[in-house]
């Protein structure tokens, strides 16, 4: 009986975070569920959700020291930027600096969330944008 209530208050957490829209409490954690993008340990971040349109946009920066980046493309899925226009407007993100030779992207549409993220390999830089369904 116990097993069944920590199975059942593990599955009330999980979707508990994946339904969070701020970004204080299990930030990096909602983003990781709904984008399906691993987040790495970080050294600088940003986020803001904007009740208006139900948008969560969040950056983060890695630590590039000991990071992988093509093993972290590889897992993570990410494709190859081959367009300026990607349609997205993110936090942070500096449009006149695009260089399709370094980025990356996922897209992904879901029953509770679309999501957009972006990669820059060479800076460490990530991008997401998260459009909640509800």
């Amino acid at each position: 009986m116990m097993t069944l209530v920590l199975i059942f208050g593990l599955r009330a957490l999980v979707v508990s975070i994946a339904n969070q829209r701020t970004c204080e409490w299990a930030n990096i954690d909602n983003i990781e569920l709904n984008a399906k993008i691993d987040i790495p340990s970080i050294i600088d971040s940003d986020c803001v959700y904007l009740e208006s349109i139900n948008t969560k946009k969040a950056y983060f920066e890695f630590n590039l020291n000991d990071f992988d980046a093509d093993h972290y493309i590889e897992v993570n899925k990410l494709k190859t930027l081959d367009s300026k226009h990607i349609g997205v407007d993110f936090l942070n993100f500096n449009r006149d600096s695009l260089k399709l030779d370094r980025l990356y992207y996922k897209s992904r549409n879901g029953k509770k969330s679309n999501s957009y993220v972006l990669f820059d390999k060479v800076k460490g830089q990530i991008w997401v944008s998260i459009q909640y369904a509800d």
